[in-house]
């Protein structure tokens, strides 16, 4: 098989022949058809993820099951499915006994595609337990982004646990930008989105913001706009993060989804007398996936894309270095 593999960090991945994987007991052999790429395949790029070299990468992987392992009854060959971040725990501890594999504490025992491979590569294999269908009409190149991105941003509105009516402000219009701004009107809610670009108003809009608030101060911003019940934080900077909490109503949640070094710096007593939070949020339940998968498969959700194939990944990387990507990039075999 074909596959980019990662051999030093800082320099072009190498398109190379790789010997085609067999699936052991309870893992599957998939056929890859798209796999996404977003910010963290620019941080595993750099070495500042754990992993060990050579390496093919990829974390948004989807495609056709072609072959199964002893013990696999619920996957078929022939099954179009998505591959998450965290397949497997060690199903032990007490977080895997709590169906919370993503927090499994067991050294080691957490399987992801940092050890077995991702999807950059015509076949991958996979662990039962990390696999959701897809809906039949759902394209894999527009399915494949939200294995991270779009899986990222819908278990953030959920750990928000939003209300009927609750104002939903989404910080930062980009690649999970983007796709909250649908996803949080798809629910139903108000949704202001905050940039600081005035190029980006037409295009909030046409994704579904009901306002758009521009300005440097984005907490200040949103105050003069009504404040929001929850804040979706997508931007890439703790500064701004920072600020736009100022913009919490009170009892509002802030949920932090954007990666910066920097810390994020909250004032104790405006938290304290508004009784407001702030959470991190990650990748949660699987019925999260499911959802803003059928979303987008009735066209409510709709990942703004760039196409590339296998040969091309490094134009691709370079483009998601630069910030040059609009919104997604996709490897589509």
């Amino acid at each position: 098989m074909k596959a980019a593999v990662i051999e030093k960090f800082n320099a072009p991945w190498v398109i190379k022949e790789l010997a085609d994987p067999k699936p052991k007991s309870g893992q599957v052999l998939i056929k890859i058809m798209a796999s996404g790429m977003c910010g963290t395949d620019v941080h595993v790029h750099r070495g500042l993820f754990p992993v060990k070299l050579p390496l093919v990468a990829g974390h948004e992987p989807v495609g056709v099951i072609v072959e199964v392992g002893a013990g696999v009854t619920d996957f078929k060959i022939g099954d179009r499915v998505g591959v998450s971040w965290v397949q497997k725990g060690c199903g032990r501890c007490p977080y895997c006994q709590g169906q919370k594999p993503i927090y499994c504490s067991t050294p080691d025992g957490k399987e992801t595609w940092m050890n077995l491979g991702g999807g950059n590569s015509e076949l991958m294999l996979a662990w039962k337990e990390g696999l959701t269908l897809l809906p039949d009409s759902l394209p894999f190149e527009v399915a494949a982004p939200l294995f991270c991105g779009g899986f990222t941003i819908a278990s953030g509105l959920y750990n928000a646990r939003p209300k009927p009516g609750e104002r939903v402000a989404v910080l930062g219009v980009g690649g999970l930008g983007h796709l909250a701004i649908q996803y949080a009107k798809a629910k139903g809610h108000y949704v202001l989105a905050i940039t600081r670009s005035k190029d980006k108003i037409d295009l909030s809009k046409k994704l579904g913001a009901d306002e758009v608030v521009v300005g440097d101060n984005p907490g200040k911003a949103l105050k003069e706009a009504g404040g929001a019940d929850i804040i979706l934080n997508t931007a890439s900077s703790s500064t701004l993060a920072s600020q736009a909490i100022e913009g919490l109503l009170p009892e509002g949640r802030f949920i932090g989804m954007g990666i910066d070094q920097d810390d994020l710096k909250v004032n104790p007593f405006f938290l304290l007398e508004g009784q407001r939070e702030v959470k991190g949020s990650l990748q949660n339940k699987r019925e999260e996936l499911v959802d803003i998968l059928n979303l987008a498969a009735s066209g409510k959700v709709k990942p703004m894309l760039e196409i590339y194939s296998l040969s091309e990944i490094n134009k691709a990387l370079e483009r998601l270095i630069d910030d040059k990507v609009r919104f997604r990039a996709v490897i589509k075999f």
